[in-house]
């Protein structure tokens, strides 16, 4: 997908991703660019909105401007 055309199907994502949905599953994101890691929160097939992360179809993208898609992890339990 052209660099361009990538940023605009992240921005219009961010748009339409609903505040306020609840939490059913948290899955950890691995960002493969710059290494970073964060909790996710998911309903269903559908991550809850977040500033720094954005999901395109079934694939979770980092906002540091990786062109990769975010390893997604289950979260372990103690």
């Amino acid at each position: 997908m052209p660099e361009v055309t990538q940023q605009k199907e992240i921005t219009r994502a961010r748009n339409e991703i609903p505040l306020g949905m609840a939490s059913s599953e948290e899955m950890v994101a691995f960002c493969p660019k710059c290494k970073a890691f964060e909790t996710l929160w998911f309903n269903g097939d559908e991550m809850v909105h977040t500033r720094k992360y954005v999901q395109i179809g079934k694939r979770v993208y980092h906002d540091c401007g990786s062109k990769e898609p975010c390893q997604l992890l289950m979260r372990f339990q103690k």
